[in-house]
């Protein structure tokens, strides 16, 4: 096909629409993250243009952007050779495999970014001869003479429009918007066709074109990258440009991303079931990718605000994979907002933000910093205080509210006169009053050890208020049990009602509501397609109830969910019809993003349920009872066969980091390597 074809095809397929994940830098801009969809075709920062893969054999045209997913394998994965059995592999690299015609195209991506908005994106693209055991799209005829096209367009999975195309061939360089670089690295740069089109009644597209040929015994490998830049944007050339990654080579840029992550995620963790660490690692990855200025993010560039609700599970997440430095940013940015979210104030960010405040000062053991912050303790104690004893509604203000809320009403709504002694509160536009009543248990206890570590002479009289709290939840509110948040708060995050004497009652209403809501009548998962992170934290509350064997039905699939057909956990939220509007509406008027029409979900990854996901897995191998950690309380029978080894390495706790390997000998007895707190039980059955 001749270079304008080409450009028609490629300006009549639009983006694929349906999921995508994003690469990113904790300190980076917003604006810096890149924006994948399957396949690796990408938009090198938000707003920016599309960039996909092209090839041409024997007749054919095959892109990423038109092949049935099921074509496609596509994820993070990027194990290094010495990793211990039961890693899995996770991020930094994304790649994509896909067949055409008797080849093999292997793409990988990796991102480095910093401070600001000086992103790179490098790309290493590898065609071989197909495997003969791949399913074939057309006949495998062994090695084959290709063309590969690196298409540039306006549409994409974060598109802008483009203004202007230039290719400078002196440096192999194209430019893109006069701010953005596309960087050929591969050798024989001559051997590339470029066509810049610019037609009148269109947008411009570009179009790189190199012809391949595949020896019998060896492939051909092309490098680029992409180098962000957003000088043509408000403010965009004040900025100081230090650009340290624009001068590395493609695989300077996958060794700096692998020896990156290694340092990014101290806490690692080891199974049989290589699922268990991808999805952690991943999850991982999506809330350090998603995160702006190093302050936490529900999801990348959709939920720019800090939402208390989502954003508390989101630093205990940082906390348990051990960037503590991270989660005392996103605590100290929390400390003086008794409210904060899209929807206004709401009545279960106090308790919240005091259970991520202490929570906290315990795991790192900071007692300075604990007294420092202890005025916004005590602050948000009043506020349940009133809360739960107010005769009238009681109102705050919240600036970062989504557009939507601005002229609702009720964004300014905390509460409703108390009810029983408990809070009548609203949350999420609903009054869930027993998920807002354990969250101000949580919150109260959490104030009270506050008190007990500082000596504050006041804690005695907090220990009568967070006991009369707890008793009117058990008297008045768990009889009506069962929304779906209900099961999601406690026994974790909150502890409410798990110590006698409300106890075996908490245990055996979520038992029932458990049976009833998330398994089937045949004892199957019922899945929860809209509200993930209610799944999630469901599954953790029965392991911590006892219920194993129900647990683990749910967290089988949702660890299928993650892994397959592709790697990528980008855990869902919502209705495809709510696609990527909270809260700037980016499908207003923006090329790319989510399609209604096709999308799997509103929004993606979510990293409520990515934390929620953290949390569990992090209860697999490690938990807390007082003063000991218990090792292995909810690994499955199977990871228990002789063989079989499971673990953890640094992983935190309020004791100490601990870091072990069980090792499961042909007895069936366990070998237990340790290094941690002293006090630590295995809980270990063979079954």
């Amino acid at each position: 096909m001749s270079g304008s074809d080409i450009a028609g095809l490629a300006r009549r397929t639009e983006n694929r629409g349906s999921e995508h994940v994003f690469l990113g830098d904790p300190a980076a801009a917003l604006c810096d993250t890149t924006t994948v969809e399957p396949g690796n075709t990408y938009s090198p920062g938000v707003w920016t243009c599309g960039l996909s893969l092209w090839f041409e054999a024997e007749g054919t045209i095959v892109t990423p952007d038109r092949l049935p997913a099921s074509e496609i394998e596509w994820g993070f994965g990027d194990e290094a050779p010495d990793a211990p059995p039961g890693a899995g592999g996770g991020p930094p690299v994304l790649r994509a495999r896909y067949r055409v015609g008797g080849a093999q195209v292997t793409h990988e991506l990796c991102h480095l970014g910093t401070e600001g908005a000086e992103g790179v994106d490098f790309n290493r693209v590898t065609v071989t001869a197909a495997p003969l055991t791949a399913a074939p799209r057309t006949a495998a005829k062994g090695p084959a003479a290709l063309t590969c096209h690196i298409v540039i367009k306006d549409t994409g999975p974060a598109g802008g429009k483009l203004r202007l195309l230039r290719w400078d061939k002196a440096t192999s360089t194209l430019h893109v918007n006069t701010t953005l670089k596309l960087v050929i690295e591969t050798p024989n740069v001559e051997r590339w066709h470029v066509i810049v089109d610019e037609p009148a009644d269109a947008s411009p597209i570009a179009i790189l074109s190199v012809d391949l040929s595949l020896p019998s015994h060896s492939g051909a490998e092309l490098r680029f990258r992409t180098e962000h830049g957003f000088g043509d944007r408000a403010f965009g050339t004040i900025m100081p440009q230090r650009k340290p990654f624009t001068e590395r080579s493609v695989e300077e840029g996958f060794a700096l991303a692998r020896l990156g992550w290694e340092q990014a995620l101290p806490a690692r963790v080891f199974a049989p079931d290589p699922r268990v660490a991808q999805v952690w690692e991943i999850s991982a990855y999506h809330i350090l990718a998603a995160m702006e200025a190093n302050l936490p993010r529900i999801g990348a560039v959709n939920y720019p605000i800090f939402w208390i609700r989502d954003g508390v599970s989101v630093l205990r997440a940082l906390d348990l994979i051990g960037r503590h430095d991270l989660a005392r940013t996103g605590c100290d940015y929390l400390a003086p907002l008794d409210f904060g979210g899209g929807f206004g104030a709401e009545a279960d960010a106090p308790g919240q933000g005091l259970w991520a405040l202490v929570s906290h000062a315990r795991m790192t053991g900071d007692r300075e910093w604990l007294h420092d912050v202890f005025p916004h303790v005590r602050r948000r104690f009043e506020w349940l205080q009133r809360m739960r004893s107010t005769p009238v509604p009681l109102h705050a203000m919240v600036e970062n509210r989504t557009r939507q809320a601005y002229n609702s009403p009720a964004s300014t709504l905390v509460c409703l006169p108390a009810v029983n002694g408990t809070i009548h509160g609203r949350m999420d536009w609903h009054t869930p009053d027993f998920y807002i009543n354990c969250w101000a248990v949580a919150g109260l206890r959490e104030a009270v050890r506050a008190g007990e570590l500082l000596e504050v002479e006041e804690t005695a009289d907090w220990h009568v208020e967070l006991a009369t709290l707890e008793a009117a939840l058990f008297e008045h509110l768990l009889p009506d049990y069962g929304n779906d948040r209900d099961p999601a708060v406690t026994p974790y995050p909150t502890g409410a009602l798990t110590a006698p004497p409300y106890g075996d009652t908490l245990r055996t209403r979520f038992g029932e509501w458990y049976r009833a809501h998330r398994l089937d009548p045949e004892g199957r998962r019922h899945r929860e397609r809209l509200w993930t992170y209610f799944e999630a934290a469901q599954i953790h509350n029965a392991l911590r109830l006892g219920y194993r064997d129900e647990a683990w039905i749910n967290l089988d699939g949702m660890l299928d969910d993650a892994t397959r057909p592709w790697r990528i956990a980008a855990w869902p939220e919502g209705a495809p019809n709510g696609s990527e509007r909270l809260p700037y509406g980016n499908d207003v008027g923006a090329r790319g993003w989510l399609q209604p029409e096709r999308a799997a979900a509103g929004n993606m990854p979510h990293n409520w349920t990515g934390a929620e996901m953290l949390a569990l897995l992090r209860t697999l191998f490690v938990d807390e009872e007082g003063d000991t950690l218990i090792l292995g309380a909810g690994v499955p029978p199977a990871w228990r066969a002789p063989g079989c080894r499971f673990g953890v390495r640094d992983m935190p706790t309020t004791l100490g980091p601990v870091s072990y390997m069980v090792t499961t000998m042909e007895d069936g007895t366990p070998h237990l390597e340790y290094s941690g707190p002293p006090n630590h039980r295995l809980v270990f059955v063979n079954m």
